[in-house]
């Protein structure tokens, strides 16, 4: 890549000069229009690039992002590196540096908020399992003047710090849904987190029904275990039922399990659906039909966002939209 003093000596004019010219502040130098197009003409044959970093640095930014994670999804669900690969793609073509830590407890993320951290970064990205905790730190930190992400996974909507989440009303909305228009009438839910009860229940009175509540279950997790539990417990208070809106893959799978274990077909006699679209719901052996949880555009739009917000502009919290991945769970 072609250096300002290789066009400075290519041109016979100053270091100094071609700088000003290709960066567009002359200031009060004066340059003639021959030479100014001379300097530009040979910045185009030798493909110059500015150093990002160098630029940022002179504009008073240090050029860096620091991104804290609290990883989220069991194992096996790749929702924490799903997330991360975002991530590294919005960085990809950046000069940016990521300045990357990772913490379970306040005050972990306390400890690691010291005067270095102001100091040697722009921007910060806080992500994962939501840290309602920590919410009073983060606004402090931006009336310091450091800006703040949060891709805190509960927090739709949030605006201080602002917040960028997928939709998980969404998510077990679009399953039931879909089970509605594949004729299910009895559809049982695994209840765990309100946000996806609330969109398997605006699901049902969308088509005219009521949620029953003996076929909601309160489980304690997303697990294998808890999708068993659950239809154990249906199952032996005589419930009948057609169709299971889970709020996990790993809930799903286990359900199905505990299906089959007592001689139910899926999705022959019960459809099954899923939430995370993990490599578990595709190597099951009934693949499920599962909603998206899209970390991966999560990551990406934290990193565009954060850098508006560097740069001044106006930002709004953003909720990214699930898709419904159907497979063999609920479609013969």
């Amino acid at each position: 890549m072609a250096s300002l003093k290789e066009i400075a000596a290519q041109t016979g004019v100053s270091y100094s000069l071609v700088s000003k010219v290709l960066s567009g502040r002359m200031g009060t130098t004066g340059v003639s229009a021959k030479t100014r197009e001379a300097v530009l003409k040979k910045a185009r044959e030798l493909d110059y690039q500015p150093n990002r970093l160098a630029v940022a640095l002179k504009s008073g930014r240090r050029g860096a992002i620091a991104v804290f994670i609290h990883g989220i999804g069991l194992p096996g669900s790749d929702l924490s590196s799903n997330f991360l690969l975002g991530l590294s793609g919005a960085f990809e073509n950046s000069d940016l540096r990521l300045w990357l830590r990772f913490f379970q407890k306040d005050e972990e993320f306390r400890a690691a908020c010291t005067p270095k951290l102001t100091r040697d970064v722009d921007g910060l990205i806080i992500a994962g399992i939501a840290h309602r905790g920590l919410i009073a730190d983060l606004k402090a930190l931006e009336k310091k003047g450091l800006p703040v992400v949060s891709v805190f996974c509960t927090l739709p909507n949030n605006r201080s710090p602002l917040n960028i989440a997928t939709d998980y009303r969404a998510q077990c909305y679009l399953a039931t849904k879909h089970l509605i228009e594949l004729g299910c009438e009895r559809i049982a839910h695994f209840h765990v987190l309100g946000m996806r009860y609330a969109g398997y229940a605006e699901a049902l009175h969308e088509a005219g029904r009521s949620v029953q509540r003996r076929l909601v279950i309160r489980s304690a997790g997303f697990d294998l275990e808890d999708g068993s539990l659950a239809v154990r417990k249906l199952l032996e208070n005589g419930e009948k039922f057609d169709g299971i809106v889970a709020q996990s893959d790993a809930q799903a799978i286990g359900a199905i399990r505990e299906l089959q274990r007592h001689g139910l077909r899926v999705p022959e006699d019960v459809k099954v659906t899923g939430v995370d679209d993990s490599p578990l719901a595709r190597i099951c052996e009934v693949p499920v039909t599962s909603a998206t949880a899209e970390m991966d555009v999560c990551g990406r739009v934290a990193v565009e966002t954060l850098k508006e917000k560097i740069e001044g502009k106006k930002v709004e919290p953003i909720v990214i939209r699930p898709r419904l991945v159907v497979r063999a769970s609920t479609v013969v």
